[in-house]
């Protein structure tokens, strides 16, 4: 009985791409890889995005506002739009988790607008303002 992938590049061993042996065979992969520097500093976070936020470039919270609306989409969905959150250092998509998991509720983050699914201006604007300290502006 032969093979399944008998003769075609699946029933190869995988090869080098720096030196073209079979990999038990490579000597160039068991090399040492050297340690990279790491970019942030004392007083430096990085976010998920890969953006490094210091002292010089972090906007804090409470000298920013949330704008909050709700939208009615098709099918008489309502959907709650917050904005007003442009600053690069702000990580909407972390920021956007916790106010899904904290309301219970689905969404997502689109063109640095977080969308939320439902009427959920109040509970979000309790969030934002109480918990995480951002001005709020309900219209």
């Amino acid at each position: 009985m032969s093979r399944l992938f008998a003769g075609t590049s699946f029933d190869q061993p995988p090869r080098c791409p720096a030196c073209g042996k079979p990999k038990p065979e490579c000597r160039c992969l068991q090399l040492p890889e050297k340690k990279k520097m790491s970019a942030a500093k004392k007083g430096e976070t990085r976010l998920s995005s890969g953006l490094v936020l210091n002292p010089q470039t972090a906007h804090p919270p409470e000298a920013q506002v949330a704008r909050i609306r709700t939208e009615k989409r098709k099918g008489h969905r309502l959907v709650t739009l917050i904005t007003g959150l442009d600053h690069p250092g702000n990580d909407l998509a972390a920021l956007c988790t916790q106010l899904k998991q904290t309301l219970g509720t689905g969404g997502s983050v689109q063109d640095r607008t977080i969308e939320l699914q439902g009427d959920q201006k109040t509970r979000a604007a309790h969030i934002l303002e109480v918990d995480m300290g951002f001005k709020i502006r309900i219209n």
